[in-house]
């Protein structure tokens, strides 16, 4: 497969040049992670204020990506159509709240692939950047992504993850990158993230 998997319900916003955009790792920081993979819609269940967390964010004028790397479907455990039945349980749980992701964007490979879009790579944070700031359209986004044309990243941009990987991403895409304790939640690390002059964590 050629890149990541793109989901998105509702059209890309596009052209939002000005906003900041949220990048949030799936597994342990919005759901609960289990061991192995999330295999099937009913597997999927929130961190308590998940929807809280990522709805504030939003009201702060952040766009909500998630990046995750899903590499079951490489190893042949299921297909794409599945990760999207997935992520259309994920947006179901949090449209009540008001907190459905703009765009969430999914790694399909195995790591030792070498793709441009497996975190610690940054690509999914270019390609998402490009996706949900540019009002060109999906195509030719794509094409320029495979150039490695990545659109630049906002200054205040933000990183969320719970793996080294997650972080590393960050740090080469040159966004403030924040690690959050696995399956305790996004919410966790809010007050962090709306602060402008928190740096982030270091890559250690």
């Amino acid at each position: 497969m050629d890149g990541p998997v793109v989901y998105a319900r509702r059209p890309f916003t596009g052209g939002r040049t000005d906003a900041p955009i949220a990048f949030l790792d799936r597994d342990g920081v919005l759901n609960m992670s289990l061991n192995g993979y999330v295999n099937q819609p009913g597997e999927l269940r929130l961190i308590s204020g998940t929807g809280a967390a990522m709805r504030a964010l939003r009201e702060a004028g952040f766009l909500l990506c998630v990046v995750t790397n899903q590499s079951a479907i490489e190893r042949g455990h299921w297909d794409d159509g599945r990760l999207h039945l997935i992520h259309d349980r994920l947006d179901d749980l949090l449209k009540h709240e008001g907190a459905q992701p703009d765009l969430v964007l999914a790694c399909p490979h195995v790591p030792w692939e070498g793709c441009g879009c497996r975190k610690p790579e940054p690509g999914m944070l270019g390609l998402g950047a490009r996706l949900l700031r540019s009002v060109e359209g999906f195509d030719t986004m794509r094409q320029r992504w495979k150039r490695g044309d990545h659109a630049p990243p906002h200054a205040l941009d933000v990183m969320v993850g719970d793996r080294r990987s997650d972080l590393e991403a960050g740090a080469l895409y040159g966004v403030r990158s924040f690690w959050a304790k696995r399956d305790r939640g996004l919410q966790t690390i809010l007050p962090r993230l709306l602060d402008t002059n928190d740096t982030g964590d270091e890559v250690t």
